[in-house]
């Protein structure tokens, strides 16, 4: 049994792996298919198609809202956990537990069900739909997850440190810049990329909560129902290669920061 574990647990992996990544391996060789048929064999390899959809004011326009709307929900987002996680940690016994569940509770939400009361809540404050609206929206959804990694680095943080610091004569904000903002770098750095991603690829509040000017997501469903071509598998294949530098830098810095190096 010892034997057969060891021997059929890693081809298992080994085979999930290779479920999960193959389609992405198909995807970016598409993309240099020289004809606008997604078919295999390819007979001949271009770059035309990444060089026609970088050049797409459409594609880079969508790509440019999804920026923004990243940046301006993980801005609300950081800047409403950090003092909930905060308050979090001091608080002890069931409403401790209360106020956790009440935190995360969007995560469990319903995508769906959740975009459609941010429309209905954001209508009637008079607020139209746009990059506004979307940055709200994402950052709802991103809170949970900032309170959730900061909580767990705070709880691993010694009462010590800052009654330390305070015997010296340090007052509460040098203890707050100078002892716990640099110890909560890493889970902050890393609720930061997570945030960032989370909301670029977020589709159904994006679709929900957009204007007139899509964001990516949303601009390629709304291509796909046309038909998919190598233009498409060229495209999410950069955005592909850049969310995946992104999340590796942001794993390896964190890993570096937990080091102290």
């Amino acid at each position: 049994m010892k034997r057969l574990s060891g021997t059929a647990l890693p081809i298992w992996f080994w085979l999930f792996v290779v479920y999960l990544f193959l389609p992405l391996f198909v995807m970016a060789a598409m993309g240099f298919r020289d004809s606008k048929f997604i078919a295999f064999p390819i007979h001949d390899w271009t770059t035309a198609w990444y060089r026609s959809v970088l050049a797409d004011e459409e594609i880079l326009s969508a790509l440019w809202i999804s920026l923004q709307a990243a940046l301006y929900s993980t801005v609300i987002a950081v800047a409403i956990g950090l003092p909930m996680s905060f308050v979090v940690a001091r608080t002890r016994g069931l409403l401790r537990g209360l106020m956790i569940a009440a935190i995360v509770l969007p995560a469990f939400l319903p995508v769906v069900v959740s975009a459609i009361a941010i429309r209905m809540f954001l209508g009637n404050l008079g607020l139209e739909t746009g990059i506004a609206a979307i940055s709200f929206g994402h950052a709802i959804s991103s809170v949970p997850f900032v309170v959730i990694m900061l909580l767990t680095r705070l709880n691993a943080m010694s009462e010590n440190m800052a009654d330390a610091a305070r015997n010296l004569g340090a007052d509460d904000l040098i203890v707050l810049f100078r002892i716990v903002l640099p110890f909560l770098a890493p889970a902050l750095f890393g609720a930061i990329m997570f945030c960032l991603l989370l909301s670029f690829e977020d589709f159904v509040r994006s679709f929900f909560l957009g204007g007139n000017k899509p964001t990516f997501p949303v601009l390629l469903y709304a291509k796909l129902r046309f038909g998919f071509d190598p233009g498409l598998a060229a495209i999410s294949t950069i955005v592909l290669i850049a969310s995946t530098a992104l999340g590796l830098y942001a794993e390896r810095h964190i890993r570096r920061r937990k080091l102290g190096r």
